[in-house]
């Protein structure tokens, strides 16, 4: 059994992985949160030598996809979803399986990691600093599925991961407050899609800073 996980994106964004059937593998330098594989005490130069190290091993061979297990978090929208203007995609992706790639949830912690020695920063290690974040980072609830950069990058530097087994499209959330051209150029996309990939329309409660999904696009769509 697989788990579902949510891909915010600017609409622009949107549009294009769903017409070409794919994603943008992020690398290491990517990140936009500098502890990322650095969340670990260093004051001990001997340490800081041998995660650098790791870090290089890493970079240029390894790529991720970042998810979150949420569709409705205000702030992944605002800071993902172009301030709600955006598209959620919703996938299918399997569990840790280490001959087709893997999948960790994040782990968010107050401090560093601690290790004794240089010994200690090996492959567990290396296993620990992929999933570890900030606690301030925990409303994000991301998954991240780890990808081998196997194939060069295209001709604008960029590497692919296209939708698949590994990554099966099921649902399309429109934000709530997407262009109505551009919820129309989603739609006609989708259709190509047939009944496999579900499509909703975030819109907020009357009630309450909650996001709810319609299954028919707003009047102010049209």
């Amino acid at each position: 059994m697989g788990k579902r996980v949510y891909k915010f994106l600017k609409a622009e964004h949107g549009r294009s992985s769903l017409k070409n059937r794919r994603l943008k593998v992020s690398t290491i330098d990517d990140l936009n949160d500098p502890f990322d594989l650095c969340s670990i005490d260093t004051t001990d130069p001997r340490i800081e030598a041998a995660v650098e190290e790791l870090i290089r091993s890493f970079k240029g061979r390894t790529g991720l996809l970042c998810f979150s297990r949420n569709w409705d978090n205000l702030l992944l929208w605002s800071h993902y979803g172009a301030s709600h203007t955006g598209v959620c995609l919703g996938f299918n992706i399997p569990d840790d399986q280490p001959d087709r790639g893997f999948d960790m949830d994040v782990r968010y912690q107050p401090n560093l990691l601690r290790v004794g020695c240089p010994e200690d920063v090996n492959y567990d290690l290396a296993n620990r600093l992929l999933r570890t974040k900030h606690e301030c980072w925990s409303y994000e609830q991301e998954v991240r599925m780890f990808v081998s950069l196997k194939d060069p990058p295209d001709e604008n530097g960029l590497s692919w991961f296209n939708f698949g087994r590994d990554l099966i499209l099921k649902e399309v959330i429109v934000g709530a407050q997407c262009e109505p051209s551009d919820n129309r150029a989603l739609t006609d996309i989708l259709e190509v899609y047939g009944n496999t990939v579900e499509c909703t329309w975030s819109s907020m409660r009357k009630d309450a800073f909650l996001l709810v999904r319609l299954n028919s696009p707003p009047s102010w769509f049209s």
